[in-house]
């Protein structure tokens, strides 16, 4: 494994870690701050690399980027969808939920409505 493999996956954890302190302690500004802060150092540490002659993706590893990405979002759609159904027959008999159901019927709404958009966009650009 490369060096450089090794710091972003140490830049991932030392922000996973920091993210969960500021969550279990209820503080949304370290909680944001730490998100914008690990932002920031990830593109100033891709810029590093990219300095240093060093090759970050190539055909392939943009292919397996893309294929990757399509079946999470799969994934994540199908899983959205089983919540939403079930969801709608829980809230029935448990009205506490049903403000559940809107949130996830919004967010499937949202995802659909986005995946057209993002398809209408590339078909032109492409």
């Amino acid at each position: 494994m490369e060096k450089w493999r090794l710091a972003g996956y140490t830049i991932s954890a030392i922000a996973t870690t920091l993210l969960a302190v500021a969550l279990w302690i209820g503080n949304a500004l370290i909680a944001f701050s730490v998100l914008i802060g690990t932002i920031g150092e990830i593109l100033l540490y891709s810029e590093w690399l990219k300095s240093r002659g060093e090759v970050l993706s190539d055909e392939r590893t943009l292919r397996i980027e893309e294929a990757a990405s399509r079946r999470t979002l799969q994934v994540l759609v199908l899983t959205v969808a089983f919540l939403v159904v079930t969801l709608a027959f829980l809230s029935e008999k448990k009205p506490y939920l049903r403000s559940a159901y809107y949130l996830a019927t919004g967010l499937m709404v949202l995802v659909a409505a986005l995946k057209l958009s993002l398809r209408h966009y590339y078909e032109r650009v492409m």
